[in-house]
C-alpha cells in the first residue's frame, strides 16, 4: 500500500508579530427598494453581531494505485488547538466594542433589544407558537464540532440576537415599533466575521494524492446597514478579506498518513492564544474600517 510521508517536524516560533495586515477590496451591494440612507438617524436596532473561529478543517483527494484497483479518497484534517471558548468570548467582545465605537463616531447609537421586546414581535412570537425555531441568543458561544467541523460561534456579552426561521429577526421591520424616527423609518445594523487559519491546495501526482496547506490568519468580514418603512427595505452591505499572520503558532507537528485512511490527521497547530488574538482582532477591525470608509463614501454620495 502506498504511503504518503510527512517528515515530522516540530518548529518553535521565536519571531515577533508582524501587524501588516493585507486587505481584500470592499465589495458593496445597494439592496432592497429605494436608494441607500442617507444618516438620517442617530439610533440602530442590533441585528446580529458574530464572530466564527474555524479551529480545523478537512480536505479530501484521489490517491492510491488506479492500475491495482485501490484508488479512494484520502481524508486530512489541519487542527488548531488551545482556542478556546473563553478566548473566542474576547475577541467578539472586543471587536463588538470597536464596532460601536464606530458608530459613535458618525453620532449613532446602536442598542440591543430586550428579551421582552424581542418575544413581543409579530415574527418571533408566531414561529414560538407553532414550535418552529425561534431562539435568543444572550452574548456568549457555541461550539460546533464533528468529524469534519469544529467551529467556535462567538457573541458578546450583553447583547440580545434574535433569530426565527432561518435568519435574524430584525430585517423587514420587525422591531420597527420599538425605534422608529420622526419619519417612520427603523434603522440596523449587523456585522460577522469568520476567521481561518489555514487553506488547502491539492494536486493529483502520478497515483499519489498530495495535499498541501497553507498556514496564515484570513478573516472574511461583511457589515450590513439598513432602513424599513412600510415594507420598504434599502441598504448596503460591504465585504472583504483581510489576510494577516503566519506565526500565530507555538508549535506544529507533521505526521506520516496512509493514503488510504481517512481517520488520522496529518497537521496539528498549537495555537498561540495572544498571536492569534491579535491577530484575527487586528483583521477584523481592519477589515470594518475599511467598510466603514467605503460605507462613508456611500453616503456621501447618496447626500449629494
Amino acid at each position: 500500500m502506498k504511503k504518503l510521508t510527512i517528515t515530522l517536524l516540530t518548529a518553535i516560533l521565536v519571531f515577533p508579530l508582524f501587524s501588516q495586515v493585507e486587505m481584500g477590496k470592499t465589495k458593496n451591494t445597494i439592496m432592497g427598494k429605494g436608494k441607500l440612507l442617507a444618516l438620517e438617524t442617530d439610533k440602530m436596532m442590533l441585528d446580529n453581531f458574530t464572530i466564527n473561529l474555524i479551529c480545523y478543517q478537512y480536505a479530501e483527494d484521489q490517491a492510491g494505485n488506479n492500475a491495482k484497483g485501490t484508488m479512494a479518497q484520502v481524508g486530512v484534517r489541519a487542527t488548531l488547538t488551545e482556542i478556546d471558548e473563553t478566548l473566542a468570548q474576547e475577541i467578539v467582545n472586543e471587536a463588538y466594542a470597536y464596532f460601536i465605537d464606530q458608530w459613535k463616531n458618525r453620532g449613532v447609537e446602536v442598542f440591543s433589544p430586550s428579551k421582552e421586546e424581542i418575544e413581543a414581535t409579530k415574527k418571533y412570537s408566531k414561529a414560538a407558537s407553532k414550535g418552529k425555531n425561534a431562539n435568543i441568543i444572550s452574548g456568549g458561544t457555541w461550539r460546533n464540532a464533528d468529524k469534519k467541523t469544529n467551529i467556535i460561534y462567538a457573541w458578546p456579552e450583553g447583547t440580545n440576537i434574535a433569530t426565527s426561521g432561518s435568519g435574524p429577526l430584525a430585517a423587514n421591520g420587525n422591531f420597527a415599533h420599538v425605534v422608529p424616527d420622526y419619519k417612520g423609518n427603523f434603522f440596523y445594523t449587523s456585522f460577522g466575521s469568520t476567521v481561518n487559519f489555514i487553506s488547502f491546495k491539492t494536486a493529483k501526482l502520478g497515483s499519489t494524492a498530495s495535499v498541501k496547506t497553507f498556514p496564515r490568519l484570513k478573516a472574511a468580514n461583511s457589515m450590513g446597514v439598513q432602513k424599513w418603512q412600510k415594507t420598504k427595505v434599502g441598504g448596503y452591505l460591504g465585504s472583504n478579506e483581510a489576510d494577516g499572520i503566519e506565526d500565530f503558532y507555538s508549535e506544529r507537528v507533521d505526521e506520516e498518513i496512509d493514503v488510504l485512511s481517512s481517520s488520522m490527521n496529518m497537521w496539528n497547530y498549537v495555537g498561540d492564544k495572544a498571536k492569534y488574538k491579535t491577530g484575527a482582532l487586528e483583521m477584523i477591525k481592519k477589515g470594518m474600517d475599511d467598510m466603514f470608509a467605503d460605507y462613508d463614501a456611500v453616503v456621501a454620495k447618496e447626500n449629494g
